[in-house]
């Protein structure tokens, strides 16, 4: 027959509480760029000159609707062709908000490389062909939309 003391009681106890509380005391932080409604269709975009440089693959534009404000605080809103096989999912969207300056800067689309955008104030960079910080100090992807491909009109929403 097993006999627990009181002493292996408090030692068991104080073996599960240490085990808890790493749990408890991880702060996971969130991306600072929170999530921002978006519903844009843009008609026969192939065909449209302000979006002459998603023709090709690797191509990347910013959308250009200036009576809206999209992205988190106004920001805006890059396109990016991922592939061009005329399908559903050809196209990316990203908030250009930095994850790291959030609150203060906007991200630039870098003139040598369509595939990435740079943050003039922390010089973070992100990709845009697979959607994650190559260079920090930032810490979280970009914020994504959802891109749908159909028929030659972009539907882009979260």
């Amino acid at each position: 027959m097993c006999h627990i003391t009181n002493k292996h009681t408090i030692y068991l106890l104080f073996c599960i509480a240490l085990s808890i509380v790493p749990i408890q005391s991880c702060d996971k932080k969130e991306n600072p760029v929170p999530f921002t409604s978006i519903q844009v269709t843009i008609f026969d975009i192939e065909s449209d000159p302000r979006y002459s440089a998603l023709r090709v693959e690797g191509g990347s534009a910013l959308l250009q609707r200036p009576s809206d404000c999209l992205g988190y605080k106004c920001n805006g809103v890059v396109i990016y062709r991922l592939k061009r096989e005329y399908t559903y999912d050809d196209f990316r969207a990203f908030d250009v908000t930095c994850t790291h300056e959030a609150n203060t800067c906007a991200m630039q689309l870098d003139s040598s490389f369509g595939d990435l955008l740079t943050c003039p104030c922390c010089g973070s960079i992100f990709t845009m062909q697979y959607g994650y910080m190559m260079q920090g100090p930032a810490k979280y992807p970009l914020r994504e939309y959802v891109c749908t491909f159909d028929n030659g009109n972009l539907r882009i929403e979260n």
